[in-house]
């Protein structure tokens, strides 16, 4: 069974035994000892989802439970392991379209209406009581008095154009990120009609009934079931379940999903304070091991969800990846130990930013220039942590390389010897190199409080900052700047221009 649009195959329910033990698939299994030690895919990917969380302001692990809880439910219909498979990530990975969404929201809506971003999920415009109580407080907000009453309009009279576009850029952006990343059209149908309502009213594709993808209809009571949990236990997520079935919920999936939570095993582990390891646990495939490659585009796909928090920051997690790159390979003398270290700066480049996810995009946009400790106040939501992001790099080092992918690495970083720099020394170059870039990128690109400064000065900023610091910080600049003089680093360099009115999509 796939999970295909208008999948509609028996949906018989099954009684649930608990977690199943699952075997490799046997085209997927190794033998060899680099592999078998080597990540699975799940292992990359699901300590990064409480950044996503973040993003969309869910609790934190509601993608993991939900993950959880969809697979459950998939096995009491029937689904097959590929199917499985694709809902599994799908769960993980349904609000990659977050950070779009919520920086559109907040260029239509105006700063501090996260409430209403929220609201939008399941207002009912269909009537005008419900339309009313996202709109009122829409004419409460900051922003620009004809904008208000333009938004109200739009939500009373006009049809929620505005609500309907946010939703289907969430969708969309969603499912285009995880393409990207690798994972299968059905995954991707599932992100997409993940908020189909069953009755047709719903705003993204506007699909209906059996028309919805399976996985999307099982993914929409998965996720709701635990944003229902967090909020009133088991006994919550009946009541919701019940309220909405035939509505909001395919009623057979909704079923099966009510059937379950009325199993204490199923309720010991949708409230396990180990969910991590039980989330890795279940996953439906079990396949052998993730490439290096795989991961790598995991990591930048991961670096779109990120940058599409502002328009301000288009691209500036590869950019940062460039610059820094560009400048390791200048240092001559430093030995990299084989070309490890520099996918791991490829890699940390791509990720840097993960901790500012729950940052508000009306900060990252606003016009005024924030105080030392409005930052440290606004940034005190870390999503990930503290050990996390370097457990999820370590393991993606030991991600086995292809030959392909050696091949297509920039020659000259195959270098070994007893003067190869240890571990924890390529760690610190590393770090430098990357805080280095990250603030020479943030300052050469142009910012809503100020405009970009030129190559000169942001460089004389760098300059600044690092007389008197390590020599490893000292060098880390000095190969930036050669890098910044050679041919390659035009692009890099390119002016940008925004119209702060604009909004980036994620096609």
């Amino acid at each position: 069974m796939t999970l295909g649009r208008g999948d509609r195959s028996s949906l018989l329910p099954h009684r649930y035994d608990g977690a199943r033990r699952r075997e490799p698939d046997a085209d997927a299994s190794v033998s060899d000892p680099v592999t078998t030690a080597a990540p699975r895919l799940c292992e990359i990917v699901v300590p990064l989802t409480p950044a996503i969380d973040a993003a969309e302001g869910a609790p934190i692990s509601h993608s993991m439970r939900t993950a959880l809880a969809a697979v459950r439910v998939g096995e009491l219909l029937g689904l097959d392991a590929r199917a499985l498979t694709d809902l599994y990530y799908a769960a993980l990975l349904k609000d990659l379209g977050a950070t779009s969404a919520r920086s559109k929201a907040a260029h239509m809506f105006g700063p501090g209406t996260g409430a209403i971003y929220h609201a939008l999920h399941h207002a009912d415009f269909s009537t005008l009581r419900g339309a009313l109580k996202v709109a009122v407080p829409l004419l409460r907000t900051r922003t620009p008095l004809g904008r208000r009453l333009a938004n109200f309009m739009d939500m009373t009279v006009g049809g929620a154009r505005g609500p309907a576009e946010i939703e289907r850029l969430r969708g969309r952006s969603g499912a285009s990120i995880a393409l990207d990343m690798g994972f299968s059209r059905g995954t991707a149908d599932a992100i997409l009609a993940r908020n189909e309502r069953w009755d047709g009213g719903g705003r993204a594709e506007g699909d209906s009934g059996p028309a919805i993808a399976l996985g999307g209809r099982i993914l929409n009571v998965a996720q709701n079931l635990v944003s229902a949990w967090f909020r009133g236990g088991v006994a919550g997520a009946i009541a919701h379940l019940e309220e909405h079935a035939g509505t909001r919920f395919d009623p057979e999936v909704s079923s099966v999903a009510l059937g379950l939570l009325a199993e204490p095993t199923f309720e010991a582990e949708l409230g396990s304070k180990d969910i991590e390891q039980l989330v890795i646990a279940a996953e439906p495939s079990a396949r052998g091991y993730v490439s290096a490659s795989r991961v790598d585009r995991v990591f930048s796909g991961f670096a779109r969800f990120i940058d599409a928090k502002s328009p301000w920051k288009y691209r500036h997690s590869e950019r940062v990846r460039e610059l820094a790159v560009g400048a390791a390979l200048q240092l001559d003398g430093v030995n990299w130990a084989g070309s490890a270290c520099l996918r791991r700066l490829k890699r940390a480049a791509l990720l840097h930013d993960v901790a500012r996810l729950a940052t508000p995009s009306e900060m990252i946009d606003s016009d005024r220039t924030f105080s030392d400790t409005e930052l440290q106040l606004m940034r005190a939501d870390q999503p990930i942590a503290p050990g996390v992001l370097d457990r999820v790099l370590d393991l993606a080092d030991e991600a086995p390389v292809t030959e392909t992918y050696v091949t297509a690495e920039p020659p000259g970083l195959v270098a070994e010897g007893s003067n190869a720099l240890s571990r924890l020394e390529c760690c610190e170059l590393i770090h430098t190199l990357l805080e280095q870039a990250e603030k020479f990128e943030a300052l050469t690109a142009p910012r809503p409080h100020r405009e970009r400064k030129s190559l000169e000065e942001a460089l004389a900023v760098l300059r600044s900052e690092a007389a008197g610091t390590s020599q490893v910080a000292r060098t880390a600049l000095a190969g930036l700047e050669l890098f910044l003089a050679t041919p390659a680093a035009h692009a890099v360099l390119a002016p940008r221009t925004f119209d702060p009115s604009a909004i980036v999509v994620v096609d």
